[in-house]
């Protein structure tokens, strides 16, 4: 088995320093009491000149084999377990224009039955790809105690991710002799793909609605292989729970529709799909320049190409400071 270096006593330790400190992360510090999308973007832009330094910690579990909306028995019981800390850095080049960077840091698991009965794993973990995001606000309407704003959303995401690892499990898996990991085990794509999107929201005092629609414009990459074309849409309503206006209560709808993948130019199958999750969350400010978030992501609706893993739960937590 082939890793990158880095150990599960590394990922205990951010697993402990950030739940220790219950947070997660979004882009941009308020200029009013309102909350923001934990798991989505949002049209609000960061202070003119200001940057804003994040971490953030997600676990998500996949476990149940889907076939359409239909959960099917698995004889080799897999579970997939993803660990993934972003690193962000945002920086407010004008008022009205936000550019960020994020790198991803994974560890992935691959727990199955073998054929002997024995349970087997199969890990990859190290730097993921890099994102290239911007933000540019291009209508905004404020009246007393509230505003409208709407932002349209762009970037990149760089092939910087390992697309080459192997594991000496994994033909007990497939039964074949190959060691090199699937795309959907590798920690990269090995594509240059685009990112368009455009976000909004209306705030009310202590209420604040957001939506937005996003899609990822994928390339081949690595082995032959080209993700499906994905669309991400999101509905979220934020609440001022505390008279300080420190703390909101966040519920969000996070949906994602993935067209079937090709590889060698051939249609992938067991590819794509269509996903709902409600993922109910908390965020507090304990000083102005300092976000604590969390979320739990739980799915509603779950309709897969063929036969694929699909997600059960996922959980983030993290933080995020304004300087």
């Amino acid at each position: 088995m082939i890793k990158s270096g880095f150990s599960r006593g590394f990922w205990a330790g951010c697993c402990e320093w950030v739940i220790a400190l219950l947070v997660a992360m979004t882009l941009g510090l308020p200029e009013a009491a309102m909350g923001f999308p934990i798991n989505a973007p949002n049209a609000r832009t960061l202070f003119g000149g200001f940057t804003l330094g994040s971490v953030r910690l997600r676990v998500t579990q996949a476990a149940t084999l889907k076939e359409g909306t239909k959960s099917v028995t698995d004889p080799q019981d897999q579970a997939v377990t993803t660990f993934e800390e972003d690193v962000t850095f945002v920086y407010g080049a004008t008022r009205d224009l936000t550019l960020g960077v994020t790198l991803p840091i994974l560890e992935r698991r691959l727990r199955f039955d073998g054929p002997a009965g024995e349970r087997r794993t199969i890990a990859a973990d190290g730097p993921g790809d890099l994102t290239l995001v911007g933000a540019y606000r291009f209508f905004r309407r404020d009246v007393e105690r509230g505003t409208t704003q709407f932002s349209l959303l762009g970037g990149l995401k760089l092939p910087t991710g390992a697309t080459d690892i192997e594991d000496s499990n994994l033909p007990r898996l497939t039964g074949t002799p190959a060691t090199r990991l699937p795309p959907s085990l590798q920690l990269g794509s090995g594509s240059v793909d685009g990112i368009i999107g455009l976000a909004g929201f209306h705030n009310l005092d202590r209420l604040t609605f957001y939506a937005d629609v996003q899609g990822k414009l994928n390339t081949e990459g690595a082995q032959n292989f080209q993700a499906g074309d994905t669309v991400f849409y999101d509905l979220t309503a934020d609440y001022v729970l505390l008279p300080q206006r420190n703390m909101f209560l966040i519920l969000e709808l996070n949906g994602v529709s993935t067209s079937r993948a090709e590889q060698a130019g051939r249609t992938v199958q067991g590819s794509g799909g269509h996903l709902l999750f409600i993922s109910p969350g908390l965020q507090y400010l304990p000083i102005p320049n300092l976000i604590l978030e969390g979320s739990v992501q739980v799915p509603i609706y779950r309709d897969l190409n063929g036969r694929q893993l699909a997600p059960d739960w996922s959980a983030v937590v993290g933080l995020r400071y304004l300087f």
